[in-house]
């Protein structure tokens, strides 16, 4: 006897052994069970789902006679009786089975619907069922809508399509109409497992599982590349033999590839790009790859339990699943997807591909700051020190930066020394004096006295009342000659300006909940000054670079405000730390100063503006410039 594939082999024979379809089930067994039997059934789906098969199960439920041949309908057919043996080996002459693909026409369906006038010849029904109904003609389908909605009543029509839109409405609101599911991978896998195991053929749980993934739902499609692996693999169906006859980019590759974009480096991309194109694969389903391995993460970091050991490279995906950040993957995948619809649009599918993932290096959170927290068994590096994904490196600070000391802020710009007291005006310089002028004689000199002698004024002529105004001036409170301050308070010196860091802050957890928290006036500076360390959606650490700022009241009151924004207890953990420029205080203020920068480019706009700038030289800065409230006051952060 010829080999029969495993497809063909091992199609279910009545309900209990159909995989995936239990609501279908369920009505049908109901419907046969109680005898309220509709004359048209529809089925939709997906290839390979059971459409035919469910088709010829429901036939032997309609006819079935039993063992003895006295049974009646019935929702578990006995498979032994003559109409149920006849069935299974496609020779019982009262089902008929068309394919509208190829008799399509009017001619074809008068003559079927000729044929359904006659009783059926040894049968309880006689049942027609048309495969891929949508494809026949218009005028096909006016034919059969009469004899659809009253046929005979030995007469039952199963129709069955994979695209229900094409099918007229009203043969559609003339059958029951079931639409069958497309089967998830793990129930196509187990149900390989069952075959191989009664086929005594050895195998490996994850190969099972990559061919289940490239059925895409359909149970004979998984069936047809078991039967494929099977011959590729010499009867021995592993992992490394799936994974060559499908001839897919190896997961692993791609895994080196999430490595090296976790670690940030982009030689290791690059490298990886090209070992692609080295093996002639494919860079748009490289990328499609890329999505599916990136879905799988993110499902892994919502649902750890949904990825087990069974699965393909699983603990190389658990250990990208904790270095990633969720909001990371969620990029990432954006761009895989966009990148693969742009591939087309791209130079060549190698530019299209590696520009996606410079991309995810350009828009990736903390750029450039990436630990290095892979070990060497996905990146294929020899070192990878494993750090906490929470936690940036250090990087180098900006050039303004560079002198100040590690353990301290910033320093503060030098403040201007303070003003002279009573500065006098610089003297113009003296004109020429005109002819006339030069030309007159010269004034008589007087004797004055020395400047340096002691004046006594003399009291004697001049009354007492006279002489206070030579008392010497009132000395305010707060100053003292004896300690050598100056009469005069000092010139105000001009108010220290906080450090605004060009790179922007990069939003996380701890920053988009701060916006919407509001302590009372002393607890909320540690609101605006608190950064992020870590947070694994538990216990959330945060530093501050104030010591007060650490008091446990105010721990205690943010706790209580993150519960209200978060909807779950957070243990906070508050320490003291440079700052790195990573907090709402410098998130507002860089908000700030581009709304003083967007509005100082209106200005330049008026005419009068530049003109009062070309006359005076000068050249404002964004800085320098006061935004007004409504009420006409300076605005402030």
């Amino acid at each position: 006897m010829s080999y029969q594939v495993l497809a063909r082999k091992w199609r279910p024979h009545d309900f209990s052994s159909l995989l995936g379809q239990d609501h279908v089930v369920r009505a049908l067994t109901h419907a046969l069970t109680e005898n309220r039997l509709h004359h048209a059934y529809l089925f939709t789906g997906t290839r390979g789902v059971g459409k035919t098969t469910i088709s010829r199960i429901l036939a032997k439920c309609l006819n079935c006679v039993g063992p003895d041949g006295k049974g009646g309908i019935t929702a578990e057919p006995c498979g032994v009786c003559e109409a149920c043996r006849a069935i299974d080996e496609d020779r019982f002459v009262d089902y008929i089975e068309m394919d509208a693909a190829s008799t399509r026409g009017i001619d074809d369906m008068v003559s079927l619907l000729e044929r359904a006038k006659y009783v059926p010849t040894n049968a309880r029904f006689k049942v027609y069922m048309i495969d891929e109904v949508h494809q026949l003609t218009s005028a096909a389908f006016n034919a059969m809508l009469k004899t659809l909605e009253e046929p005979p009543e030995y007469v039952k029509f199963i129709l069955a399509t994979t695209d229900p839109q094409k099918v007229p409405v009203t043969v559609l609101s003339r059958c029951l109409q079931f639409n069958l599911k497309s089967l998830s991978p793990q129930l196509i896998s187990s149900h390989m497992a069952e075959l191989l195991e009664k086929e005594q053929i050895s195998f490996e749980k994850p190969a099972l599982r990559m061919l289940a993934s490239g059925a895409r739902g359909s149970m004979r499609d998984g069936l047809s590349l078991l039967d494929q692996a099977i011959a590729y693999s010499a009867g021995n169906v592993t992992l490394e033999s799936v994974r060559e006859m499908l001839g897919t980019i190896d997961s692993t590759t791609l895994i080196r590839l999430l490595g090296a974009l976790a670690n940030h480096e982009p030689k290791e991309i690059m490298k990886v790009a090209d070992e692609i194109g080295a093996r002639s694969l494919s860079y748009t389903q490289a990328m499609k790859d890329l999505a599916v391995l990136l879905h799988r993460i993110a499902m892994a970091q919502q649902l750890p339990e949904i990825l087990t050991d069974e699965e393909p490279d699983a603990p190389e995906l658990r250990q990208l699943a904790s270095v990633f950040s969720p909001d990371e993957v969620q990029l990432f995948y954006q761009i895989a997807i966009h990148g693969r619809n742009d591939m087309a649009l791209a130079p060549d599918e190698y530019a299209g591909f590696t520009m996606a993932l410079l991309r995810m290096l350009a828009f990736a959170p903390l750029e450039g700051k990436m630990p290095k927290s892979l070990p060497a068994a996905v990146t294929h590096k020899e070192e990878a020190p494993a750090l906490p994904k929470t936690e940036p490196a250090k990087t180098e600070l900006p050039a303004q930066q560079k002198a100040q000391s590690v353990d301290t802020q910033p320093k503060a710009p030098e403040a201007p020394a303070a003003k002279e007291v009573n500065p006098q005006p610089k003297a113009p310089e003296a004109e020429p004096f005109p002819p006339e002028i030069a030309a007159a004689p010269a004034i008589p000199s007087i004797d004055m006295p020395d400047d340096d002698a002691p004046w006594v004024p003399e009291t004697d002529s001049v009354p007492p009342d006279d002489l206070d105004w030579m008392a010497p001036p009132a000395w305010p409170e707060e100053y003292s000659e004896e300690a050598g301050v100056s009469v005069l308070p000092p010139a105000p010196q001009e108010k220290q300006k906080e450090y605004i860091p060009a790179e922007p802050v990069q939003m996380n957890a701890w920053l988009e909940a701060a916006e919407k928290i509001h302590l009372d006036p002393a607890s909320q500076p540690l609101v605006t000054s608190a950064e992020l360390e870590s947070f694994d959606g538990q216990n959330m650490k945060l530093t501050v670079d104030l010591e007060k700022l650490t008091a446990h009241d105010m721990v205690a009151k943010l706790a209580a405000e993150l519960k209200k924004v978060l909807g779950s207890d957070v243990l906070v953990t508050v320490t003291t730390a440079p700052s790195k420029y990573q907090n709402l205080r410098t998130l507002y203020a860089q908000r700030f100063l581009a709304e003083k920068q967007k509005k100082l480019s209106e200005l330049k706009k008026d005419k009068r503006i530049l003109s009062f700038m070309k006359v005076f030289n000068v050249e404002p800065k964004a800085e320098d410039l006061d935004l007004l409230d409504k009420e006409g006051k300076v605005r402030t952060i």
